[in-house]
């Protein structure tokens, strides 16, 4: 009789741990949005940080970066483009405005309430990032402290 309780005791928590739900990671939650947001990517690489979880892929030869929070919503994607991909006016501030400034780094960032564009300049003395977010022109985003800047 005890034999046949352990047994039943055995299967029935076998079977129980069989069906129990796992926790889903952020990772999880983001990657399964992601495969629901994105068709024909390849090479995608997962990272996260204290406040999203990034998807860095490969779409029609271009690398983007999918910005998820930990619950799976997409907050935005981001990739770096040439100057001439920005719209007209942007392209003839940068050069009237930041004539002696050379563009070091410039992507655009799109989620639910538009496209916004960011630009790193550089000249001989320092480093600016301007930003469209919130304006139709650019207005100035970042100052780093140091003279030699290499990440937004």
């Amino acid at each position: 009789m005890k034999k046949t309780i352990l047994i039943a005791a055995l299967g029935l928590s076998l079977f129980s741990s069989a069906f129990a739900a796992s926790p889903v990671s952020s990772t999880d939650r983001a990657a399964a949005a992601f495969k629901k947001d994105f068709h024909r990517t390849y090479d995608v690489q997962w990272s996260q940080t204290e406040s999203f979880v990034i998807a860095r892929f490969s779409q029609e030869s271009e690398t983007m970066y999918a910005y998820y929070d930990f619950q799976g919503n997409l907050i935005g994607v981001v990739q770096h483009i040439l100057t001439t991909s920005l719209p007209e006016s942007l392209r003839d501030d940068i050069k009237t405005k930041y004539a002696g400034y050379w563009v070091s780094e410039l992507f655009q960032a799109t989620n639910e309430n538009g496209t916004y564009y960011y630009v790193q300049l550089k000249n001989a003395d320092e480093t600016i990032v301007l930003s469209t977010e919130g304006t139709p022109g650019w207005h100035r985003y970042f100052v780093p402290a140091a003279k030699n800047c290499t990440n937004l």
